[in-house]
């Protein structure tokens, strides 16, 4: 037995030898990590490594935020004040939107406005009246003035510097406007490219109800508000005259993408009950006012909603349904390039509509096709009209794609200009080009446009853009409310922030550490240095 002792404690070396250099090997930064700054609205592109940016004021702080689930979280951070990187990069005072690009070409595009000249904040007082539901406001007392940073360094869900790191590579942090305001989709990781844009900021598409405006309803009577996306595409409102802003009342806490995941179904955003103190002295009506407010586009327009209150109406919701009686589209045109996208939305008339199914048509397939949820996507060139018809066939709506001004435009595009730098429409152009997995900030603007059909000629400048990842082509949809237009771009947010090898290597230097020390403690290390002294004496 003791002549087989030298040879066990040798291969026992060994293989914790190999084990300790497995786990124990250095974790390498990156060498392709840097930052670039670049597009129209600068005068100076600039591109930093990360070396360079470690060399440059840091700028460390605890920031709130609240996801679109919504939930309560805390974040530290240490990095770069983005607007010291700016000024390095020569921003000019037309610079209106800034496009942040990250690892697998996934992008967000948020205003100028929004970034570098609202104030934002860290609420102190954020987990106050519950610790983690986002739809419980916490309190906006002590809130500190916050910059927004590229962080080098952060961690999630925690109050310790010690334990930040650098698995979210280069990434951008802000703080709130208001204690309500859902700001952790903002907080782009992996970030590789800043684009200053000097295109002028769509505005959101304004709030909707599901009554008309003007119906005559009960006391008790609960009211919803919708729009187009129901996601980063916050709902404020008011019952007093003012004007809703970020620090006002929010309908849509939860995000559409969530609904289907929740147990209790959207039990979040619940609806307004007309109740007597909303109305004044003497007066038998209550008015709402609401807007649209969300990232990387201009807050939409005010929408006032008026109801006559009588305790004897009906509710209107409960009226018998109705055929349809007409139907129209958001947009009577769209001007895109190849491969870009654009979501139509079609309503049908009257709200109590008894069937309100839409079918979708293009009128040349090899120019834009469209799928069954009015996802219009251009495919070569040419002009294509897509048309929305009820379910009966009686109705229909049209929609121009490309009319022939806009081909033009854009032959003098591809002939001049680089594929990332689009001109016309900006930061929205670039957009429809990246993957489907890109934009948190989808495209819209303008009023509702009716279009009847086979008499609308005329094509609005608009360039209204949205990008949507393509399921089909033709065919019917169901009710409009339960598509789900934006459910791809958060789950690929998510997704993909979990992947991050550089934090998995970090994390095995402890491991090594023990099987080393384990080793030692064992007494292998001290039983094989003796065995290696006898053989040297021998």
């Amino acid at each position: 037995m003791a002549q087989w002792a030298p040879f066990r404690w040798r291969k026992l070396f060994f293989y914790l030898l190999l084990l300790a250099c497995f786990f124990s090997g250095p974790a390498l930064a990156d060498p392709s990590i840097s930052l670039e700054i670049s597009g129209e609205g600068v005068t100076n592109p600039l591109t930093f490594t990360r070396e360079e940016l470690e060399a440059m004021e840091q700028y460390q702080q605890l920031y709130s935020t609240i996801n679109t689930w919504p939930t309560k979280r805390w974040y530290m951070a240490r990095g770069v004040k983005l607007r010291e990187l700016l000024a390095l990069a020569g921003i000019k005072e037309e610079a209106t939107l800034l496009k942040f690009i990250g690892k697998d070409n996934y992008e967000v595009t948020l205003t100028v406005k929004e970034l570098l000249e609202d104030k934002r904040y860290y609420f102190p007082g954020l987990k106050e009246n519950h610790p983690t539901d986002g739809s419980i406001p916490g309190s906006p007392e002590g809130a500190v003035e916050v910059e927004p940073i590229i962080a080098l360094v952060g961690a999630e869900d925690s109050v310790d510097p010690a334990e930040m790191d650098e698995r979210h590579g280069l990434m951008l942090v802000v703080g709130q406007r208001a204690v309500t305001e859902q700001t952790w989709p903002l907080f782009i990781k992996q970030i590789q490219k800043i684009q200053v844009l000097t295109a002028e900021p769509e505005k959101w598409d304004p709030p909707k109800t599901y009554v008309p405006d003007g119906s005559t309803v009960p006391l008790g009577f609960k009211l919803e508000l919708t729009n187009k996306d129901n996601d980063l595409d916050k709902i404020y409102y008011t019952t007093d005259g003012s004007t809703p802003t970020v620090d006002s009342p929010m309908f849509n806490w939860s995000a559409r993408r969530w609904w289907d995941q929740r147990e209790e179904g959207d039990s979040v955003n619940l609806p307004i009950e007309i109740i007597a103190e909303m109305l004044k002295a003497g007066q038998k009506e209550v008015v709402f006012k609401a807007r649209t407010i969300g990232p990387g586009k201009l807050d939409s327009d005010v929408i006032t909603f008026t109801f006559k209150v009588d305790p004897e109406a009906q509710d209107p919701t409960k009226l018998p349904a109705v055929p349809p009686s007409g139907i129209s589209l958001d947009r009577s045109s769209l001007q895109l390039p190849i491969g870009g996208s654009f979501r139509l939305e079609a309503s049908v008339e009257p709200f109590n509509a008894l069937d309100k199914r839409v079918a979708w048509h293009s009128s040349d397939t090899r120019v834009a096709t469209v799928d069954t949820g009015g996802l219009v996507t251009v495919v070569g060139e040419g002009t294509a009209v897509i048309t929305a018809e009820t379910a009966d066939g009686r109705f229909r709506a049209l929609c121009v794609v490309n009319g022939p001004a806009q081909l033009e435009k854009e032959e003098e595009v591809r002939r001049g200009e680089e594929e990332e730098q689009v001109p016309g429409a900006g930061a929205e152009d670039e957009r429809e080009e990246a993957p489907s997995r890109a934009p948190a900030s989808p495209s819209s603007g303008e009023d509702e446009q009716s279009v009847p059909a086979k008499t609308q000629e005329e094509i609005p400048e608009s360039r209204k853009q949205y990008l949507r990842e393509k399921t089909g082509t033709d065919g019917h949809e169901p009710e409009l409310e339960e598509v789900s237009p934006q459910q791809a771009f958060e789950v690929s947010l998510e997704s993909y922030s979990a992947l991050t090898l550089p934090a998995r290597k970090k994390n095995a230097h402890p491991q090594a550490a023990v099987l080393l020390l384990l080793f030692f403690l064992s007494g292998a290390g001290r039983r094989y240095l003796e065995y290696a002294k006898e053989l040297k004496n021998s």
